[in-house]
């Protein structure tokens, strides 16, 4: 299978993910049982914010062993609402965050989000294409039997 984000449908989902990341959703993949699983969870996204903020320079290190995250879940919070709910707030996050290394990226972030998500591009493009599948194979099951009748 080619790369899933050289598809037409990769970088929109990879976009989308990300922001569901951010905003606390598990970015999940189709099964053909019709139930989703989990590739990356919001909680994943705490801990590497975690392991960001503590290597920026500017910030002392976080106590990271709370396993809750409260201080990361607060940024991601105020980052996924934006500037125009939080205003000073979303500015003083921004820049605790550092300056984002991917210019299409509005924050640090989501560069964070990414490369969280990048590595199961591949996973989701191989589960959809078995969702598509199975749902063609049941399209033509019906259409037999419809013939058939």
């Amino acid at each position: 299978m080619l790369n899933f984000l050289e598809t037409p449908e990769g970088p929109d989902w990879l976009h989308d993910a990300i922001n569901k990341l951010i905003c606390g959703e598990n970015v999940t993949a189709p099964r053909a049982n019709g139930k989703l699983v989990a590739l990356v969870t919001p909680q994943s996204l705490w801990e590497a914010l975690a392991e960001h903020l503590g290597a920026q320079e500017h910030i002392a290190p976080l106590l990271t062993d709370n396993r809750e995250y409260p201080i990361e879940h607060l940024l991601c919070e105020i980052v996924a609402d934006g500037r125009r709910i939080h205003r000073k707030a979303y500015d003083l996050a921004i820049e605790a965050l550092g300056q984002p290394k991917n210019k299409q990226h509005p924050t640090a972030l989501h560069d964070i989000a990414e490369a969280l998500i990048r590595p199961w591009a591949n996973e989701y493009g191989r589960a959809r294409a078995d969702e598509l599948a199975a749902d063609r194979a049941a399209d033509r099951a019906e259409q037999l039997r419809e013939d058939a009748a």
